[in-house]
């Protein structure tokens, strides 16, 4: 079935098989000893045997991917948007680097430099197969961890195709996908969302916005509807709202590649020589199909925005060309996605007081109010946004709020300690397990477990991400600097190349040492115990003694002070402990009888004399520094300038005298 010839020094493997057809082919593999041809050729005889042969085959991954666009986005139906969006991925992120390959001859090792290479690559790099010449700050903005992965997902489908097509007996993508660094997406709270829409002025983005922020709606979505989809007398007059399609502006080109089932109408250009098109399609999912319920000023909104169409067609009736749309201009024709982004734009330009969100960020926004007001009802709030499963609503748009947890917190110290266990019998501890002496009281518990302050994990978590990019960054050039090594002849440059590599180790340890610090904030039990005074705000003998694990616990006494009281705070210790929690428990557990507010535990003022307050930090941490001095200085400062307003002779006298002097 196949033999080995010796050619001059080399060893060639001769075999006969059949091709893809059925055509009978001759094949030939050259090897430089003749136990590597005996190998293969025991091989080769084998797979040919058990029908495992793979025919060979010169096929590109450029020739493949462009093979298997049509019959992915004909099985399953793609939008023009996905369309061409993988389109440009293939033709931008994929052919140039590894296009020219056959698809044989990729390995795992292969896909992973490809990976690596994308990582430094700048975005816009190619557009439309042919590379740009970019700026310095171009290049500097790299291709995200999201863009990498979504093509690592492109290819391992493209490869599984590849392997049925019986062109490889195993895909080359890694099995792991390339990490995505994600970050939480920013969203308003109701009340900025409600603040926001009242200085909404332009009706029409008035109007979308609220529907954005009501239901949840994408842009597509919201532009897609029609007067029709509207029934102000659905659910017992409250009205409902049908959602059933998608404006989009889609590639004419894709527009010629997709299924046309997918689109129900193609607005006319309103420009000759247009590339893309105005149209309505189908929306992203068969969830996304829903009826939605409308509130009392959203129904009053909807009908004042139909009686105002009316009348902007009364106003010019041969002007004015119907689109059919519920999102219409002055003159009739539809409101694109990218006019409505326009007009959104120039609001928020307008309003820098609201934080920056993309139009989408309102969709996000109101998921998690639905979430928050329905008290986590997943599958009721997966009813109105439209989503796939409850998972996706869970992962993408659940975003992290604190006020049902602080309610939860409540919950458990109204319910928990004030149980009935008069008549139960106590259960006997196992022997030998928890020493006599021990005693633990409710209140003690409560404060231990008492929530860390919100805004320090968030200021937390955002520094470990941060930290996390610049390790990320270590390790992508520590990787670049040891291939270069490997492949270097050049003794002088492989020298440089590992006392550069070793700097950057250094550089890294001391990043990784950085975030496992933050970690330990995070999750155990490290951080700094302050006793702060503020006597302009409530007065003299009252303190504050209260944790925080920020890395600089500074913050955190700022933060207070600029909150919600007139004056800063003074600091009189700061104490840095492994075990902060235990401390301050039981410097609160001490003075339990001088609290200020008895009832809320977690209002943490104490009334103190400041010489027994010393005392007892002093018995506590004998190494804490102790600050009597109470500066107070804008305190002192307000009292001066009040003092002065209302004795203004007394401050003349006090002039006069300088004057004498």
């Amino acid at each position: 079935m196949a033999s080995i010839m010796k050619r001059g020094n080399t060893y060639s493997v001769r075999y006969n098989y059949k091709d893809h057809a059925g055509k009978p082919c001759k094949g030939w593999e050259t090897f430089k000893t003749k136990a590597e041809a005996q190998e293969r050729k025991i091989t080769v005889e084998k797979e040919l045997l058990d029908g495992t042969f793979l025919v060979p085959d010169a096929m590109t991954v450029e020739e493949m991917l462009y093979k298997w666009i049509p019959i992915q986005s004909s099985k399953h139906k793609w939008s023009p948007k996905t369309y061409t969006q993988s389109v440009a991925m293939v033709q931008n992120l994929i052919v140039p680097y590894i296009g020219k390959r056959k698809v044989q001859d990729l390995r795992t090792y292969d896909i992973e430099q490809f990976y690596a290479t994308l990582s430094q690559t700048p975005c816009g790099q190619y557009v439309h197969g042919e590379k740009q010449e970019l700026t310095e700050n171009q290049k500097k903005r790299l291709l995200s961890s999201t863009s990498i992965h979504e093509v690592h997902t492109l290819l391992k489908t493209a490869f599984s195709y590849a392997v049925d097509w019986d062109l490889i007996h195993k895909s080359p993508t890694p099995r792991e996908a390339p990490k995505v660094n994600t970050e939480e997406r920013t969203i308003w709270d109701e009340r900025t969302m409600l603040a926001a829409l009242q200085t909404i002025e332009n009706p029409a983005l008035h109007l979308a916005v609220h529907l954005s922020m009501i239901l949840s709606l994408r842009e597509g979505e919201i532009l897609g509807l029609q007067p029709g989809d509207l029934d102000f007398d659905a659910a017992d007059g409250r009205g409902a709202i049908t959602v059933n399609k998608a404006m989009q502006r889609a590639n004419k080109e894709a527009l010629s590649k997709i299924d046309p089932s997918q689109i129900y109408h193609t607005f006319p250009d309103r420009r000759e020589g247009s590339k893309s098109s105005l149209i309505l399609k189908k929306t992203k999912t068969k969830k996304s199909n829903r009826v939605l319920y409308m509130t009392k000023p959203l129904k009053e909104e909807l009908l004042a925005w139909l009686d105002k169409m009316k009348q902007d067609e009364q106003n010019a009736p041969e002007k004015y060309c119907n689109c059919g749309q519920l999102f219409r201009l002055p003159d009739g024709l539809p409101i694109a996605p990218d006019v409505l982004t326009k007009w959104y734009r120039q609001w928020r330009a307008e309003h820098p007081e609201f934080e920056k969100i993309v139009f989408h960020g309102l969709r996000h926004s109101s998921a998690t109010y639905q979430l928050l007001q329905s008290g986590g009802d997943f599958k009721s709030v997966q009813g109105n946004t439209g989503h796939a499963t409850a998972t996706v609503l869970m992962d993408t748009y659940a975003h992290t709020q604190d006020k049902p947890r602080l309610e939860l917190t409540e919950k458990i110290e109204a319910d928990f300690y004030t149980q009935d266990v008069a008549g139960a019998k106590p259960q006997e501890p196992p022997e030998n397990k928890m020493p006599a002496a021990t005693k633990i009281t409710g209140k003690m518990i409560l404060e231990a477990i008492r929530q860390m302050d919100a805004e320090e994990r968030r200021e937390l978590e955002r520094q470990q991400k941060q930290i996390e990019k610049e390790e990320s960054k270590f390790h992508d050039q520590i990787s670049q600097l040891s291939q270069q090594m490997a492949d270097s002849v050049d003794d002088e440059k492989t020298a440089l190349l590992k006392a550069r590599i070793e700097e950057l180790q250094k550089q890294l340890a001391a990043v990784a040492e950085q975030k496992d610090k933050i970690v330990e904030l995070q999750n155990g039990k490290a951080g700094n115990v302050y006793v702060i005074s503020n006597i302009g705000s409530f007065g003299e003998g009252v303190f504050k003694i209260g944790m925080t694990r920020r890395l600089e616990p500074m913050d955190r006494v700022n933060e207070l002070g600029s909150a919600s009281v007139p004056f800063p705070f003074d600091v009189h210790s700061m104490i840095f402990s492994d075990d902060a929690v235990s401390l301050e428990t039981k410097l609160h557990h001490i003075l339990n009888d001088q609290r200020v507010n008895k009832v809320n535990l977690r209002k943490e003022f104490f009334r103190v004399s400041l010489d027994d307050l010393e005392k007892l930090v002093g018995e506590i941490a004998p190494t804490a520094d102790f600050k009597r001095t109470v500066l107070a200085e804008q305190y002192r400062q307000s009292l001066s300038i009040s003092h002065v307003a209302e004795n203004p002779d007394a401050s003349e006298e006090e002039d006069d005298e300088e004057d004498e002097v």
